[in-house]
């Protein structure tokens, strides 16, 4: 299961990964703070949750044909640099009080581009470290490391921000990304460069290249597609966690830390299933099945009228939201040329970019039709999405990712 970890390289882009990924996420704490100290009001908080993922929609095309231009080691490096630089301007925003709101907004866009850039070259990194037989391996590892980050970040981020303040949180930043930067530099990639050098070709023509490889790769294509949808109506419920701790108790403040706590527990099964047994189950068919659990865990917890029943059905969205994707991942990730990988990945983050557009929309929904009603209706989204890609596969369309 841990195989992977014995190569070196792959050993240090886990590091440079799981250390950027603490700072990115540690941030959006202090962010968060500035804003609750200053204008702290459902829209701006908001406004700060999109500034901080649409860069994910907008850039990660983009950074993802840059990732296949260019060597990707210098690559990750000058994003970490770069992105260091942007930490410490944070922090002097924060020791010379400017925290006007489009000062944080604009600051916390940039934050979410540098990790938008970062992320496709430090996926397509992975592949270029590890033998293929180890990638089934590798993949889940590297998605255990990036929710172990998710976590870890802004819990100790939660514990500097109460010693320090906001100005401490933001200096964790640069010191995480400065670290990763230095974990970076010891990588030795082991990538073969592309024959044809692209990065003379237009934009639109190598996105429209890696739209082409991946329906060129089945099935590729088809497991970008289920990305997407995971991502939209899968994964949009923990912005609500508060909403349903609040309608099942009249008590929610103890409840809402347990659900983060339990939905993160749920993400680290949902990784190590997929990563003892993705031999076996990286095929596309398994993640059609793992949507279908996640759309009844996401009708579960806006059905649920008792906390247990809450905790529970937080548990199982969590294992099947990560799960799926995870899978998603390995498969792409094998069938893909390396020449291709880099933009490849980055249609997959853009699949990942949709989560904030699902997660105003959930909103929304849960406004106008009761919070209730909104999750079933995303629970049918993905049971029929489900439904279409396991009839698709029935009929022999898109053949799974046979077992190595």
């Amino acid at each position: 299961m841990f195989s992977a970890l014995q190569f070196r390289d792959f050993r240090f882009v886990l590091l440079t990964l799981v250390l950027s990924q603490a700072g990115y996420w540690g941030c959006n704490i202090a962010f968060q703070s500035v804003l609750i100290e200053s204008d702290a009001t459902p829209a701006t908080m908001g406004a700060l949750f999109f500034c901080l993922l649409v860069p994910f929609t907008l850039f990660s095309i983009p950074a993802g044909v840059l990732a296949d231009a260019v060597d990707r080691r210098r690559l990750q490096i000058g994003v970490l640099l770069a992105t260091t630089v942007l930490a410490g301007v944070c922090a002097a925003t924060i020791a010379a009080s400017i925290v006007a709101l489009p000062v944080m907004l604009g600051l916390a866009f940039l934050a979410g581009t540098g990790i938008s850039f970062l992320s496709p070259v430090t996926q397509a990194l992975v592949a270029n470290t590890v033998p293929a037989e180890a990638l089934g391996h590798a993949v889940p590892i590297q998605a255990a490391g990036l929710n172990l980050a998710r976590s870890i970040g802004p819990a100790v981020a939660g514990l500097i921000l109460v010693a320090w303040g906001p100005l401490g949180t933001f200096v964790m930043y640069a010191t995480l990304t400065l670290a990763a930067a230095a974990a970076a530099l010891a990588v030795r990639t082991r990538r073969i460069p592309p024959a044809v050098r692209v990065a003379r070709e237009s934009l639109a023509t190598q996105v429209r290249a890696g739209i082409r490889h991946a329906r060129e790769r089945p099935p590729a294509a088809l497991c970008l597609v289920i990305v997407a949808v995971n991502a939209f109506f899968g994964c949009a419920f923990t912005t609500q966690l508060p909403v349903r701790a609040a309608a099942t108790t009249d008590n929610p403040d103890p409840v809402f830390p347990v659900l983060v706590a339990l939905t993160g527990l749920g993400s680290l099964l949902g990784i190590l299933v997929v990563a003892r047994l993705s031999e076996r189950i990286a095929t596309v068919w398994h993640a059609a099945v793992t949507l279908v659990l996640l759309g009844l865990s996401n009708a579960l917890l806006g059905a649920a009228t008792t906390v247990p029943v809450l905790a529970a059905a937080a548990l199982l969205c969590g294992t099947f939201s990560i799960g799926a994707m995870v899978t998603l991942q390995t498969v792409v990730q094998k069938v893909v040329d390396d020449a291709q990988r880099g933009r490849v990945m980055s249609l997959y983050f853009l699949g990942w970019g949709g989560m904030p557009f699902g997660a105003l929309l959930l909103g929304g929904l849960s406004t106008w039709l009761g919070s209730t009603t909104a999750f079933l209706l995303y629970a049918a989204a993905c049971l029929a999405t489900a439904a279409t890609v396991l009839l698709w596969l029935r009929r022999g369309r898109a053949d799974p990712l046979p077992a190595t």
